[in-house]
């Protein structure tokens, strides 16, 4: 992960090139806290005994290396008491869908895991869903107090829409949205009042369930009398925001952008953005919104949960086609095609950080409810998934962002019908085991402590 407000460096793919898989992807920096680790079995790098032995056999003199042993810092630790060090332990029993890659990471990292819980504390507890899964006291939890509910696509936008009134300028990357029904008749008569000044504005709106999830319920409309007025608005909020008609299309086919966010902290405030992500892809050739194709949702909707269900989806165990891809192999194509991907991440990591700030008011009043100041609890981090829509011009805009985004690897294949089986997803696995490992080693109990004792 890079630490929000850093651009990747040219030389960083070069280098992860040369990195055997599994390898840590993380900023170079982060690797001078505490000594160095011995390295896993097959990767090449030897202990720092192994090191001292051989450089001292080529030197010739027994004595020299024993002396060399002896004026060595006191205090330092050598490979093998390193390993030693105390594990960390993880607390699994509630981890649900991202369990697997959550175990593959662990592996990894050689921490503990408890996947029935523990009597005992553990240094970290892996939630699937919210922060109330269980009730906790001390270490760390993956999930902030009140982040579900601060991320809906209600309280969202209302948060936006504060900082596009205070700052329009830094806040034009988020669609121009409207709350149903209470903003119904605004929505009406500022369309309208759009129209009458503009004639020639034909625009698309797209209607969004605020706890939908999964493109459920999701429809695009023409007009404001086009809103299903049904009981169902009324018992079921939503937002209708401008629809995007001029996506950036690769191979013929609207895709979007699943970038993993870490929140580490909010006081003080620490963001970390994955380097890499998921491109979705719609699984039919996009056209223009039109009164014919306007229910099209393989054409319009970039969600996997409904692109999955299309004939013309591809499951592929390359990173580079297929239905789902990783951003890495977008940016790939938009460089060979001249593009300025430096600028496109700059914007990205200047809309996640812009984007949290707006966010952030809200989620500090839930957590000081739930852990106020003095009383024992646990400190929080958070993956977040953001989605992200790019221009024709490669202006990224955010779509929603997610507080329980997917962390599966693998994928559902029918066999016959009516008869599923589990595959494994290369290009999930590939992404998701990277975050899920990166953040741990970010939050790193034990990488406290030495700092703590330093």
């Amino acid at each position: 992960m890079e630490p929000a407000g850093l651009q990747p460096a040219d030389v960083e793919q070069a280098r992860e090139a040369e990195e055997p898989p599994g390898s840590p992807a993380l900023p170079t920096e982060a690797s001078q806290d505490g000594p160095p680790a011995a390295a896993p079995p097959g990767q090449g790098a030897l202990p720092e005994r192994e090191r001292v032995r051989r450089r001292a056999g080529a030197q010739g003199s027994a004595g020299r290396a024993a002396r060399g042993r002896a004026r060595r810092a006191p205090g330092r630790r050598s490979g093998g008491e390193n390993a030693r060090r105390p594990e960390v332990t993880v607390d699994t029993s509630k981890a649900k869908t991202s369990l697997e890659a959550l175990k593959i990471s662990l592996r990894q990292l050689r921490w503990k895991e408890f996947p029935f819980g523990r009597r005992l504390p553990c240094d970290i507890y892996w939630h699937g869903v919210s922060f109330h899964d269980n009730n906790i006291f001390s270490g760390q939890v993956n999930k902030f107090p009140g982040m579900m509910e601060t991320v809906r696509k209600i309280t969202l936008s209302r948060a936006m829409r504060t900082m596009q009134d205070l700052f329009p300028l830094e806040y034009n990357f988020y669609p121009r949205s409207w709350i149903l029904p209470e903003e119904l008749s605004l929505f009406v008569a500022e369309v309208r009042m759009i129209k009458d000044s503009n004639p020639s504005w034909k625009p698309t709106f797209i209607v969004k369930p605020d706890g939908g999830c999964q493109g459920d319920g999701i429809y695009l409309i023409k007009d404001p009398s086009d809103i299903r007025l049904t009981g169902s608005i009324q018992s079921r909020p939503a937002v209708v925001q401008e629809y995007i008609c001029k996506p950036l299309l690769m191979d013929k086919l609207k895709f979007d952008i699943r970038l993993y966010v870490l929140l580490k902290s909010l006081e003080p405030l620490e963001i970390y953005i994955a380097k890499d992500g998921l491109s979705r892809f719609c699984t039919e050739p996009y056209q223009e919104p039109t009164l014919k194709n306007l229910h099209q949702v393989f054409m319009h909707l970039t969600n996997y949960s409904l692109n999955i269900h299309s004939g013309n989806f591809i499951h592929s165990d390359s990173v580079n086609t297929g239905s789902k891809r990783t951003f890495s192999s977008i940016l790939c194509r938009l460089s060979s095609r001249g593009a300025d991907v430096k600028k496109l991440w700059s914007d990205i990591i200047s809309l996640v950080i812009k984007t949290i700030i707006a966010l952030t008011p809200e989620l500090k009043v839930y957590y000081q409810s739930d852990i106020p100041a003095g009383k024992p609890g646990p400190t929080c981090f958070q993956i977040l998934g953001f989605d992200i829509l790019l221009l024709k011009n490669l202006k990224p805009v955010l779509l929603e962002v997610n507080a329980n985004p997917s962390m599966r690897i693998e994928h559902e294949q029918e066999l016959s019908p009516g008869v599923f089986e589990n595959v494994p997803s290369p290009v999930d696995e590939e992404v998701k085991v990277a975050v899920i490992r990166d953040t741990l080693r970010l939050v790193d109990p034990q990488k406290k402590k030495r700092k703590d004792t330093q």
